[in-house]
């Protein structure tokens, strides 16, 4: 008896930690993927970035983990995420497994992460991605941006990544 009201006890505890984060901050404001990622799964998978890299493939453009390559949506369906999470999770997934990691690589010496920068920095404006107080179009700001030296396919690249990452951590605009 007192290992079932143990276990009940532990079940209320994770449900009242995990609902939170299943929940918009508030009406019309989406899950930030990226943040459920790392208070959920990082602890068994790490960042979401390097664990699509090292472990997930994709073949026609479709999502594969090395232990379950013939329906991963369904996988994840089924492993720890809410239901309204399961396609926005496979596609975030889906676009860091085809990402190389450049922003870890050029940008990481100075930004944690490109889910910290979003998350603090960036927001879609008119369909624009832009710096938050700003205001600025971050394609016109990244070429002298910390004398990287980005060419315009880095300045396409890192846009693209970076409008995505928006998205990701405050919702599609």
């Amino acid at each position: 008896m007192a290992q079932h009201i143990a276990g009940l006890a532990l079940g209320t505890r994770l449900l009242v930690s995990v609902v939170p984060l299943l929940l918009p901050a508030s009406p019309g404001e989406a899950t930030d993927l990226h943040r459920f990622w790392e208070q959920t799964c990082g602890d068994c998978h790490a960042h979401a970035g390097p664990f699509a890299q090292r472990y997930l493939t994709v073949k026609d453009g479709r999502l594969q983990g090395g232990h379950h390559k013939d329906d991963l949506f369904v996988f994840l369906g089924n492993h720890h995420l809410p239901p309204n999470l399961v396609r926005p999770m496979y596609e975030m997934l889906l676009a860091q497994a085809g990402t190389a990691p450049r922003f870890k690589e050029r940008c990481g010496r100075c930004h944690e992460s490109a889910a910290d920068l979003a998350r603090e920095s960036l927001v879609i404006r008119d369909g624009i991605l832009q710096g938050r107080e700003s205001g600025r179009p971050i394609a016109d700001f990244l070429p002298r941006h910390a004398k990287l030296g980005l060419t315009p396919q880095d300045v396409a690249f890192f846009t693209d990544l970076l409008t995505r990452v928006e998205r990701e951590v405050h919702g599609a605009d």
